[in-house]
């Protein structure tokens, strides 16, 4: 009864699958009628969704969340993960670069999805995991990471933590804990 109303204006809307691997927001349609199992977020800026994608709010929601199933998965709550984030305050510059960047990470999946029908977030993810792990790309894994154009991935993400970080007025190398310890202060 509050979402639909919320959405009525709007072309576009943040979502994020509720129990998922890898916590990953992306914009949907308006077109697209949401079921219970989506995190809906009325908001168009794409610079939120740089937010949202960051390192910082992931870190976040996977400590405020909860875990379900077998392999653990991360529960996105919206009252714990979204409702008390200490957004940053953005600068106009600030958020035309974020704004930027999150239209590149939407536009980027999904053009790599539409391209090769057959590929998931879920498998992009994997593998993006791996490569910042230092993993040998190979096999199955390397055909992901080519169809998907994992470093390009990659990159946009870094390039989102940074700015995210600077937003905050933080170094961008912090340790998981560092950035759990600065987002409690300023909640």
């Amino acid at each position: 009864s509050e979402i639909r109303p919320a959405l009525a204006n709007l072309s576009k809307y943040i979502a994020t699958v509720e129990t998922a691997k890898h916590r990953i927001f992306q914009f949907l349609g308006s077109d697209t009628l949401p079921d219970n199992k989506l995190i809906v977020l009325a908001l168009d800026e794409a610079a939120w969704l740089s937010v949202l994608s960051s390192k910082i709010h992931v870190n976040w929601s996977l400590a405020a969340g909860s875990w379900l199933g077998v392999g653990n998965d991360p529960v996105y709550a919206k009252t714990k993960c979204f409702d008390p984030f200490p957004f940053p305050d953005l600068t106009d510059p600030q958020k035309i670069y974020l704004r930027q960047l999150g239209e590149d990470l939407d536009a980027h999946r999904k053009r790599q999805q539409v391209a090769h029908p057959k590929l998931t977030l879920t498998q992009m993810y994997n593998v993006l995991e791996k490569l910042r792990a230092g993993e040998t790309i190979e096999g199955k894994d390397k055909e992901i990471y080519d169809q998907g154009l994992i470093g390009i991935l990659r990159k946009l993400h870094d390039q989102i933590d940074a700015a995210v970080a600077e937003a905050y007025g933080w170094p961008v190398d912090l340790s998981d804990e560092d950035i759990l310890l600065r987002l409690v202060a300023l909640n």
